[in-house]
């Protein structure tokens, strides 16, 4: 009996400093049947010359103009031809063996539709200082604190689930993953491999940690669009929640982003819909967005 294909993609935009260290991590894993697919979305800083060095060991590639990451993933996987899929973006790595751990849980359990381990983070360097956050599968949880327990480069789903559940989100620009994650869970079985899998990067480019309003916006659009909208069966016990969870997040990119008055909006919106989930952490800073706003300022520039 032959073992299932495994298809990945990576989708390319400006991130020639890290491409190549990404595209060996999944040309050099051990396991036998694996179709690479890269889809570079416009870039211009010598992307498309790195991919071009292995397009010999790709099942397919493309440039195209810039489109967004959802829907060149979208591209990527309309080629793919996968019993198991996923994606590793342009500056994330998998460890060595990764691919063969994560199906070996499919294969000791067919009925699953997502296999997820953990992670760890690196920066630009490649250097590790943390392990990445993950958990056992609990959907109340996601939805309370508005935090993924898959390291998305450590992942991979059906293509059963993939056809339930796909494909990603165009209209989202952070959020498409962690959308495509609780859908698979809402219609199979999901496991957890509890060891390191994949290296996620941390950078001062990286989307977490750059582009605040950006990164806020989304989280009102998976509020509104995901947790407000005509959602699974399993999932709609916690829409409440879950829009607590995603104002919750975006209060705090804005203030991050000193726009402390759409902040504290959104604050009191989240508590008027669930005060379940705030981190002490979390709670702290939102606490200050309900500080006169000339007293935020000051503490601002104190810092």
């Amino acid at each position: 009996m032959s073992r299932p294909l495994v298809s990945i993609v990576t989708t390319s935009y400006q991130q020639a400093r890290y491409l190549e260290e990404t595209i060996r991590s999944v040309l050099e894993q051990d396991y036998p049947r694996l179709e690479y697919i890269v889809v570079d979305d416009g870039s211009t800083d010598g992307s498309v010359e790195i991919v071009e060095r292995y397009a010999d060991r790709l099942a397919w590639w493309t440039t195209q103009r810039n489109q967004g990451q959802p829907r060149a993933l979208n591209r990527g996987f309309e080629h793919a031809t996968g019993d198991l899929l996923g994606f590793l973006s342009s500056d994330d790595v998998l460890l060595p063996g990764a691919i063969s751990r994560l199906v070996a849980e499919f294969e000791r359990d067919p009925e699953l539709v997502l296999v997820y381990g953990g992670a760890i983070n690196v920066d630009e360097d490649s250097r590790p200082f943390r392990t990445a956050w993950s958990a056992d599968w609990d959907v109340g949880l996601m939805a309370r604190t508005a935090r993924m327990v898959v390291p998305q480069p450590a992942a991979l789903w059906s293509r059963r689930g993939w056809e339930l559940a796909g494909p990603f989100n165009e209209r989202a620009w952070s959020w498409f993953d962690a959308e495509l994650f609780l859908r698979l869970g809402a219609v199979g079985r999901v496991a957890w491999v509890e060891e390191p899998l994949a290296a996620f990067r941390l950078h001062p480019e990286s989307k977490q940690m750059s582009r605040h309003e950006r990164m806020a916006e989304d989280s009102i659009r998976f509020a509104e669009e995901f947790w407000g909208g005509d959602l699974p069966p399993r999932l709609r016990p916690y829409a409440r929640v879950g829009r607590a969870g995603q104002y919750r997040r975006a209060a705090l990119a804005l203030y991050a982003a000193g726009d402390v008055e759409r902040a504290r909006r959104l604050f009191l919106r989240s508590l008027l819909l669930s005060p379940r989930g705030i981190r002490r952490k979390q709670l702290g800073r939102l606490a200050r967005t309900l500080l006169p706003g000339r007293i935020v300022r000051r503490r601002r520039e104190r810092r």
